[in-house]
């Protein structure tokens, strides 16, 4: 028996990648009949059934760190949020809420500010005024013409990486551009809606200085409902230097008394924007909550 990575998923034919060669595998059927199937990113143990024609059967999957849904990729370490202040309009929300996303999946999230060259100072400078306090790495690319690279290349060495963001945002020509291939197929922006056309079919495994970037379609939302209300504070960072100064410890930093979170957004210490979207994603999922427990 073998073990692999799983570099490739089409259809129901899995590349699954050892040290020495790359097979192509069918799971076997009581994955179909458990309602379970390996991802991308997988780490599997696989029986060689043709070692010509270079083809096995995957036996069994070994336990996952993370896994996410859309894209469907496992053992995911680094998130990079892509978006623009221009082309498309820049969509806080769902940055935010990709940020949340993440972190709840164990996943870094870093924020990428792409096409910096339609970029006006005063849009860029607001972008690191709102998210300096955020906990989230933050670079600005210009990947059309490959400027800003390198950080985000340091960044993703060695780790298994998801681009994900608004569709037309450049998250296949920036991948492109920092691993100097073109391997993927690059969309274009619609004009009448602002939005990007998806290109990406399936989910494959690029090889990146020792890890591997998974090329993923564009997200254009994320259900609120997903996020489970009570850990949400928990997950901003401009939060944290106050938890244990409000008066009640089970504050949302919404509408109570003497709320050291609330204090902060007066003082201009927490940018009202994320507050303003922290309160919204909260009672969003609030509300998600009480609809799943029916009441």
């Amino acid at each position: 028996m073998e073990t692999g990575l799983i570099t490739k998923a089409l259809s129901n034919r899995y590349t699954v990648r050892t040290d020495k060669d790359e097979y192509i595998c069918k799971p076997r059927g009581l994955f179909r009949k458990e309602g379970f199937k390996p991802l991308c990113g997988d780490l599997v143990r696989f029986d060689i059934t043709d070692y010509a024609d270079k083809e096995g059967y995957i036996i069994s999957i070994e336990e996952r760190k993370n896994s996410l849904v859309r894209p469907p990729v496992a053992n995911v370490d680094v998130a990079v949020i892509v978006f623009a202040t221009e082309y498309p309009t820049l969509d806080e929300l769902l940055i935010d809420l990709l940020i949340l996303a993440f972190r709840t999946n164990d996943i870094e999230p870093i924020l990428c500010l792409n096409k910096c060259d339609l970029s006006a100072k005063e849009d860029i400078d607001d972008v690191l005024r709102q998210y300096s306090g955020s906990g989230c790495k933050i670079v600005i690319t210009d990947a059309k013409h490959k400027t800003g690279l390198d950080p985000l290349k340091s960044m993703l060495s060695g780790k298994v990486s998801v681009f994900a963001g608004q569709s037309g945002a450049g998250k296949s020509t920036l991948i492109n551009a920092i691993t100097g291939t073109a391997d993927m197929e690059i969309g274009i922006l619609s004009e009448k809606i602002g939005r990007g056309k998806n290109t990406t079919r399936h989910c494959e495994l690029l090889s990146f200085e020792g890890g591997y970037i998974v090329d993923t379609p564009g997200f254009s939302k994320f259900d609120p409902g997903l996020l489970q209300p009570d850990l949400i504070k928990g997950m901003y960072n401009e939060f944290l230097p106050y938890i244990g100064q409000c008066r009640y410890n089970d504050c949302k930093h919404i509408n109570d008394d003497h709320c050291a979170v609330l204090q902060a957004v007066e003082k201009g210490e927490i940018p009202i924007e994320r507050h303003l979207r922290y309160e919204m994603i909260y009672n969003m999922s609030e509300e998600a909550l009480r609809v799943r427990r029916g009441y």
